[in-house]
Parts: structure tokens; sequence; C-alpha cells
């Protein structure tokens, strides 16, 4: 059996690299950077599939916000439509859940779904659904369309959120993460490559929440830190009127850390 040609933008990423030495007797991989290459300049004879994985994402000491549209948006459009002309027949788009623009609720379980109002707050956000929307109008019979919007990804090395927790870990002995009555889906990297792995394999079109089949609890996914990194630490829970005053102080961390929010594709 032929093996496919792949594609993978964003190739010396975090999930682009661990895809690679995953699945790379799996496929015929050609890693492009988006930075030094024009999508239009780009070779794609033979390519069978696109995995897009480069992006704009959190800057933390913030960025213009028209720098998110011209990478995520702009530059995935290019990329597609220029594939679509060439005759590449798969395209897998790494999108995000924040296109729900929700960060967690105290007072029940919010279960979003593919049928729940979109509500992107942020540029990133924002950006990543307007190149969603793109794509959806380029798809058709020979031009699939596969969109994944990952939860919190963890794992060996992970960066963003997990690593801003490790680093916590790090600095101090005693952690205010004792609570284990919210749930929140997040996705372990070895399965979110594997569900990335399949699409591109069965070349299933659609919206997809790659996540584990259990969700976890504030508490849950520090202990799952402490382990990794084999250290003990003290976590002490806080009553409910001391999460409920910080919320105050700060409210998207806050509902971050200790409220609840779970992905399901359908219910």
């Amino acid at each position: 059996m032929n093996k496919k040609t792949l594609m993978i933008t964003g190739a010396s990423g975090f999930i682009g690299s661990n895809f690679i030495k995953k699945y790379e007797n799996e496929y015929n991989i050609v890693p492009v950077c988006l930075i030094k290459n024009k999508p239009e300049d780009l070779d794609y004879t033979g390519v069978d599939a696109i995995l897009h994985l480069a992006a704009l994402v959190h800057q933390m000491k913030g960025a213009p916000e028209e720098k998110y549209f011209e990478v995520n948006t702009e530059l995935t459009r290019r990329l597609a439509t220029t594939a679509k002309n060439k005759g590449v027949k798969h395209f897998v788009f790494y999108s995000t859940v924040a296109v729900w623009g929700m960060h967690g609720y105290f007072e029940h379980e919010k279960v979003i779904t593919l049928k729940t109002l979109l509500n992107p707050l942020t540029p990133y956000a924002k950006s990543k659904l307007n190149a969603e929307e793109i794509l959806n109008e380029l798809k058709g019979n020979d031009f699939k369309i596969s969109i994944l919007r990952p939860p919190i990804v963890y794992g060996k090395d992970c960066p963003g959120n997990m690593k801003r927790l490790e680093k916590l870990v790090d600095r101090l002995p005693i952690l205010p993460f004792g609570n284990d009555e919210n749930r929140r889906t997040i996705v372990h990297v070895d399965k979110l490559l594997d569900e990335t792995n399949k699409i591109i394999k069965s070349e299933n079109e659609g919206i997809f929440i790659p996540r584990d089949d259990k969700d976890m609890s504030i508490k849950d996914i520090l202990e799952y830190v402490f382990g990794e990194k084999n250290k003990k630490k003290i976590l002490i829970k806080l009553p409910k009127f001391g999460v409920i005053l910080l919320h105050k102080i700060k409210p998207r961390i806050i509902e971050s850390l200790y409220g609840s929010l779970s992905f399901r594709e359908e219910i």
C-alpha cells in the first residue's frame, strides 16, 4: 500500500514535531515553513493532504490584532486556495475551543457541543474562526476539510497553560489547587496525535473535538504535573467564598482554574 504524502506546516512546533516523530514511517512527510516560503511558491506535486499547524497563538507580551488575522486567517486562505487549485484533496486545520469564548462556570457544569453558539472573544479565537469559515467555503467533493478544535493540551514539554502550571509547581511548595469539584475537558498530546492521524487516514470531514475519555478537576491536573515532575507538593482547598472573592478580582483566570467546562461533539 502506497504511503500518503503529507505536507505539514508548523512542523517544527510542539504538535508538528511530535507528529513527525510518531508517524514519520507512515507518511511521506513534507515539512514546510510559511515564514520562509509563500504558499503560492510551494511544490504541491503528489501531496495528498495538508496538516496546517502554523499559527500565531496567544502572545504573552501582546501582538497587534491585525497580525493574528494576517497569520491565522489570510495565510490559511492562501494556503488552502493554492492547495485546492494544485489538486490537493484533503486539508486538515487546527483551530481551537476558544471559538466558543468560554472560560468556565461555577454554578453548574457547562457542556459545550458543536451546536453551542460561537462567541470568540480574543483576536486569536476570532482569526481562527474566520479561517474556519473560509475553509468551509472552499470545501467540495474534490477538497475535503477537517477542522480540529483541541481543548487544553498536556503532556511532556507541552507549552501554553500547562507550562505555566508547571512553573508554579517548580516555584511554590504549597498550591491553592486542592479543589476537585470542577470538571474540565483536556487532551493528552498522544491522544491528540492519534485522533489527527485517524482523520488524515480516513479522510473524515467535519469539525472534531479531540479529548481524553475523562474530564479532570484542577486537583487532578496538578497531581498529574506532580507525577510527571516527580515532586511532592501540598495542595490546599480554597473555600468557596475565597474563590468567589478572587473571581471578582481576576475573573478570567479564576474561571479557567476553578470553573467547569466540558466539550463534546454531541450529547
